[in-house]
């Protein structure tokens, strides 16, 4: 199973024997139209993923109804007989946008795709009706927890869940200074702890970089990336991958 971070926020590329899945893409260079209110987030690359990496993804995954988890523009590059597996919830929002692929439902039960097995997993306040995240296993029980906001601590503990390799946030992200969107670093740590992960890569990068409207509500703080760097092997730049031997 390989795995590659493939821009500088949360897009993932995820491929086991030939076939891959994508988590999230945005694969534009905008986010939004041009002089879009709400929210806007522009980078340089599409992404790095190769155009062999392209031609091997045989599904998406997409784990919340949010703009920049949920992109229109991206699906649409895509064959409309691609699968996407999400939730209830998301799937009623990707049909808002007249996207018709076939879209299958999640669940903690697990559900092959691309030669991996699935689980979505409850998330943590104040996502728990509307995203998920996901447990991803491959044939040799090489295993990878994505979470791309709040990690639900008490269902990790109470479900045991483990993970050689964890995708999180630690750019601690407040909404009106008060509202909990992104982990802080510290919550990290204690999830990798929990997850006993070795490798841990970080999603929902620089999310002071966000534009538009919703800019003047949020608070952000950066991690200490030498502490984490101390506790686990780090991944955080567009580009980076690990493979499982």
């Amino acid at each position: 199973m390989r795995v590659i971070k493939a821009d500088n926020y949360q897009t993932w590329f995820i491929e086991n024997q030939n076939q891959a899945i994508l988590i999230d893409p945005w694969l534009t260079k905008t986010l939004k139209p041009e002089g879009s209110f709400f929210i806007q987030r522009k980078k340089t690359n599409v992404s790095c993923l190769s155009e062999a990496d392209l031609k091997i993804v045989k599904a998406l995954i997409i784990t919340a109804p949010f703009e920049d988890h949920l992109h229109p523009d991206s699906i649409k590059q895509f064959s409309n007989d691609l699968p996407i597996y999400t939730s209830n919830i998301v799937k009623k929002y990707i049909r808002k946008h007249k996207i018709t692929n076939p879209i299958n439902i999640l669940s903690e039960e697990e559900t092959p795709v691309c030669n991996m097995n699935i689980k979505a997993l409850p998330t943590s306040y104040p996502y728990y009706s509307s995203t998920f995240s996901l447990l991803i296993r491959d044939n040799e029980n090489n295993t990878i927890f994505h979470e791309g906001h709040r990690v639900n601590f008490k269902y990790l503990i109470e479900h045991d869940i483990k993970a050689d390799l964890a995708i999180l946030t630690a750019e601690e992200t407040k909404l009106f200074g008060i509202v909990q969107l992104g982990m802080n670093y510290q919550a990290t740590l204690k999830a990798i702890k929990i997850l006993d992960s070795k490798e841990l890569f970080i999603t929902g990068n620089n999310p002071n970089h966000t534009m538009g409207f919703i800019k003047n509500f949020l608070v952000t703080k950066s991690p200490d990336i030498d502490v984490l760097k101390n506790e686990i092997n780090l991944y955080i730049n567009e580009g980076d991958s690990f493979n499982f031997k």
